[in-house]
């Protein structure tokens, strides 16, 4: 038997860790992506490996037993959180997708969507808490006799194309994940292109096919404000705070006129919020439908992909699971 070293010795010796904060709340979940372990809490995500994942020839006796790295300070109390990542490792299962589909490239490319998720969260509460703060100052100062300062948002402009370009590059991430289950769907189009795609695969009649076409006016919409800002283009208007004669204030809008998109004036507010939800929901979606569509044929088990009815749901934000006709009312594998 080969003497062990005392790098093999400090390896292979038990101990324990504590993952995070007490903050975070209870360890949920763990499980491999990669050579990664995935540790998931209530309000946490982190990435924790032992020393033999990242020295596994054992050459560095220095390195700590265990590393762990916070890599999303939402988690499982976290409805996006659920509606998003919770939702695609319900469904991107290799047990039961065709073994076209690389079920650990997708849940890597998830997470790498829910990163930028909780980013744009961030810009956008960030503004509408600015918007928010600077209404509530001018209010409580307009009928003072002091000079009448009309709000503004520092940067306004500035903080938009930020917000923008954080949303294309979701839209975008969301399009690899479709060429992950279409390869065949070619690099060189987009989203325009994807409802005549999805409509010659599996017709004009199947869901898919609307699905496709619904998602497709705000997503060109995004995209030319996006480059509307990008290229500083005159199509575009982003008004800050205006004052009216009677003293009131119009709070911030935009609208935009370019390239077949037309947005009329909103509140600017509003519609961030309005596209938050579009865009959360829109990804959410995609995911059953890229998964129905590529069901593996030789499973023993016959499965399809079902929305599951809420008072059978484990998690009440994750809304598809595969579902078998097994016992009254069927299985879902959640």
């Amino acid at each position: 038997m080969k003497e062990k070293r005392p790098i093999d010795i400090k390896r292979e010796r038990g101990g324990g860790a504590d993952i995070g904060t007490k903050e975070d709340g209870a360890i949920i979940e763990m499980f491999k992506l990669g050579n990664k372990l995935i540790v998931i809490k209530e309000k946490s995500v982190y990435d924790f490996n032992f020393a033999d994942d990242i020295d596994p020839e054992r050459k560095h006796p220095n390195l700590p037993s265990n590393t762990q790295k916070l890599i999303l300070d939402i988690g499982t109390e976290s409805i996006m959180f659920s509606r998003i990542f919770l939702t695609a490792k319900n469904l991107f299962k290799s047990e039961f997708l065709s073994p076209d589909v690389n079920v650990e490239d997708a849940l890597n490319l998830t997470l790498e969507a829910i990163q930028e998720f909780k980013v744009l969260e961030n810009e956008i509460n960030e503004y509408l808490t600015l918007e928010k703060i600077a209404i509530e100052e001018y209010d409580e100062r307009k009928n003072k006799p002091v000079s009448h300062a009309v709000p503004s948002i520092p940067n306004l402009t500035t903080r938009c194309k930020t917000i923008f370009q954080k949303i294309d590059h979701i839209s975008q991430i969301q399009m690899d994940l479709i060429r992950m289950f279409f390869p065949d769907f070619s690099k060189k189009r987009y989203y325009s292109h994807l409802p005549e795609f999805i409509e010659e695969k599996f017709g004009t009649e199947d869901t898919f096919t609307q699905f496709a076409r619904d998602i497709l006016y705000m997503i060109e919409l995004t995209r030319n404000i996006r480059n509307c800002l990008d290229h500083r283009r005159t199509e575009i208007t982003i008004q800050d705070f205006e004052l009216q004669v009677s003293s009131d204030i119009f709070s911030p809008t935009i609208e935009m006129r370019y390239n077949g998109s037309e947005l009329e004036r909103i509140s600017l507010s509003a519609f961030l919020e309005n596209v938050m939800e579009n865009m959360i929901q829109t990804f959410e979606n995609f995911m059953p439908y890229l998964c129905s569509k590529n069901i593996r044929n030789d499973s023993i088990m016959p499965v399809e992909v079902s929305l599951i009815p809420e008072k059978r749901r484990r998690n009440k934000n994750i809304k598809y699971a595969y579902w078998s006709p097994l016992g009254d009312g069927g299985y879902f594998h959640q």
